[in-house]
Parts: C-alpha cells; sequence; structure tokens
C-alpha cells in the first residue's frame, strides 16, 4: 500500500498546486481549473506496483505488427497460431486470431460481433469437420476479449481483453476451464509487468523448453509491436521494492530494460539457446550455423547477418564471426597443448612451455580485439537504428 499512497499523495499535490495558482489568477472570468482525477486505469496501475511479479525477459524483437505471429516460434506441441483470415479463408478480420491445440481437434478464436466488440468462440473437430461455434462461456463481451491460447493442459487459458480491469488498451488475463459446469471461470488480469497503459496480448508459454512470449506495442510506432521473449516462473515471485527508489519500481515495472531483469548471464544465454531448438523445431526464423545471439542493445537481439539493417555492421559482423571460429580453434589448440604438457616428460614440458605462453598471450590478444569489433558492430547498427 505504500506505493498507492504516495501515488494518491502525488495526485493530491498537484491539484493543490493547480488550485492555489488559479486562486492567483487576475483573470477573474476565467473558469476555475478542476481537480485531475486519476482514471481507473492510473489507480489500477498504482494497486498494482506493490505486486509487480519478477520474471527474466531473455530477449526483446520489434516486428511490424500484421507480422508478428511469423517470429515466435511456438512449438507445435503447444498448438498453432494463425490468423482468422488464414484459417477460415476469408478477407477483412485483420485483428482476429485463431488458436488450434495440440490434437488439431479444439480451435479458439475472437470474431467481431455487430455492436463493434468482439466474442471469443470454441469449436471442435468431429469425424474430420469443425462443429458449428459456440461462444465461450464466463468471458464477457462487453470487455472485447481477443488474442486466446490455450496451454498444453487445457485447462489454463490465456486472452486479452479491454474494460474496467485494464490499465490501458488490452490486457493480459487468465482463467481456467471448468469442466463440471462446462464454461471458464471467473478471468483474473496478470498484472505487472506483463500489462501496462499501452496494448499487451498472446501472453504464450511452451512448458517444455521452459519460454514464454507476449506482444505490446508499449513505446512502439503505429504498426509495431514488440515481442518479449522471457523464462515462465516456476512460481510466482513479486518484487521487492522496499529498498528500490520510486524511478527503479517505475523502470522494473514497465520493463525499460530487459538487462534489468537478468540475474545469471548463464541463465540467459541457456535459454537462448533452447529458443534456437524451438526455431529449428518450428521451423521459424533460425539462427545462422554456428552463430549464437548477438546482443545489438537492451531490446534486440540478431540471430542472423540478415537482420542488420547497416551494411557496414552486416560486414563487420561477418568478420567477427570468422574471429570467433578462429577464437575457437585457438582456444582447443591450447586446451591440446596443455594436455600434452600434463601429460610430458621434464624436456617436453620444456619445449611446450615456451609454445603455450606464446599461444597464451595470441588468444588474449585476439579476445581483446572481438570486443573491440563486437563494440564497432553494436555501435554501427545502432547509428542506423536511429536514423
Amino acid at each position: 500500500m505504500k506505493i498507492l499512497r504516495l501515488f494518491m499523495v502525488a495526485v493530491m499535490a498537484l491539484s493543490f498546486c493547480m488550485v492555489q495558482a488559479q486562486k492567483k489568477s487576475q483573470q477573474p472570468d476565467k473558469p476555475k481549473a478542476e481537480k485531475p482525477q486519476p482514471s481507473p486505469g492510473d489507480l489500477l496501475f498504482a494497486n498494482m506496483l506493490e505486486s509487480t511479479q519478477r520474471i527474466f525477459v531473455i530477449d526483446s524483437l520489434v516486428v511490424v505488427k500484421n507480422s508478428f505471429l511469423s517470429h515466435i516460434p511456438l512449438p507445435s506441441e503447444c498448438g498453432t497460431l494463425s490468423t482468422y483470415d488464414a484459417f477460415f479463408n476469408t478477407e477483412g478480420h485483420d485483428d482476429n486470431y485463431v488458436f488450434v491445440n495440440e490434437f488439431g481437434n479444439k480451435a479458439y478464436f475472437s470474431l467481431n460481433e455487430d455492436n463493434g466488440k468482439t466474442s471469443l468462440y470454441t469449436m471442435d473437430k468431429l469425424a474430420g469437420k469443425w462443429s458449428k461455434p459456440a461462444k465461450i462461456e464466463g468471458i464477457s463481451s462487453n470487455e472485447s476479449p481477443n488474442f486466446p491460447f490455450m496451454m498444453a493442459d487445457g485447462t489454463t487459458f490465456y486472452f486479452a481483453q479491454k474494460g474496467d480491469n485494464a490499465i490501458g488498451g488490452y490486457d493480459i488475463f487468465v482463467t481456467r476451464y471448468d469442466s463440471d459446469t462446462g464454461s471458464f471461470l471467473r478471468p483474473n488480469n496478470i498484472g505487472l509487468p506483463f500489462n501496462s497503459k499501452a496494448n499487451d496480448y498472446f501472453y504464450m508459454e511452451s512448458e517444455l523448453d521452459s519460454i514464454g512470449w507476449f506482444v505490446t506495442d508499449r513505446n512502439q510506432p503505429e504498426g509495431k509491436v514488440c515481442i518479449y521473449t522471457f523464462i515462465p516462473p516456476k512460481s510466482r515471485k513479486n518484487i521487492d521494492f522496499s529498498n528500490m527508489s520510486e524511478e527503479r519500481v517505475m523502470k522494473y515495472a514497465t520493463i525499460y530494460s530487459i538487462r534489468d531483469t537478468w540475474t545469471s548471464e548463464k541463465e540467459r544465454n541457456n535459454a537462448l539457446r533452447r529458443v534456437k531448438n524451438m526455431e529449428a523445431r518450428a521451423g521459424g526464423p533460425q539462427a545462422e550455423a554456428g552463430q549464437e545471439p548477438f546482443v545489438i542493445n537492451d531490446k534486440l537481439v540478431y540471430t542472423s547477418s540478415s537482420q542488420f539493417r547497416s551494411e557496414q555492421a552486416r560486414k563487420a559482423f561477418t568478420d567477427l564471426q570468422q574471429a570467433y571460429k578462429r577464437l575457437t580453434a585457438d582456444t582447443e589448440q591450447l586446451e591440446a597443448l596443455r594436455e600434452r604438457y600434463a601429460q610430458g616428460d621434464d624436456a617436453a614440458r620444456r619445449k611446450l612451455s615456451a609454445i603455450i605462453l606464446e599461444a597464451e598471450k595470441e588468444l588474449e590478444n585476439l579476445f581483446d580485439k572481438i570486443k573491440k569489433q563486437e563494440k564497432n558492430v553494436r555501435n554501427l547498427e545502432n547509428n542506423a537504428l536511429s536514423n
């Protein structure tokens, strides 16, 4: 409640200042300024701050909104996602999506209603044919629910909706299917930092790979969205904000920088490797052979040289890849020399000692050169991205 009190105090202070400024005005005909009131979304955001969930965001990728599905390597065992038009072979449903489960016998999708809102529907495939669509019970159409995703357990259901229980635009919600009643339980907003005052949607998980994604247009220009890739926590843990400044609290709650969420470089690298494996299985955008993900900035990681916008950066990156290969080869050669040293007699060790020292020196110089090359590649690409 500390953060909520701070939020309300700030609003009251702002109101007081505006009233005082109005009293000092020498223009009697000017109408009195009304006290600014926080919106329901502002109050909801303030209420959620203290329960901001700790998550580990390993990567982010900004893409064109109408192509974001092609950038998510969802494994087939998690089901499939498609646009409504592609699934039903129609046109004019740009913001409607379809999720089909792993077995291909149950679909969930959104559809526009005559009142301008959307509703969620489901249908089953029986004897090779899809049943008549049925509106999902337990999820209100008044909040324009959309972006459905059912977990592999067939019970946990994620979607996005608007309305009074959303911070702003679409928020991600979760519910569970009650087989006894044949309907879904009351949905819950999954909170910060997944949701924001912008549009946040399509929460997805691959439990087998321990990788998750969600999509947002926060801090993005019109027509672009950001895909966050994260490690789903095994159990919910909230951030301890007791010793954090208000600025740091806000930065974490809004994912100002994905680097702030990292607790282990090793864990992040392992997660990025799992993503590469999924990309290979899903037939999505795979990393080039032998290439590790390359960090461009806090919000962008490349897995292919074709992603570079700057031609100079692409060429420098190709040279860097060769340096990586040389580093690997030289490291393996040095380890072989050390193994020979450990197993050799005194004469062999005297001969190998100088060779090993020289190899170590060359390896150290190569490592320093690579670090400078990496910095150069990032600078060239970030300059191109900012222009």
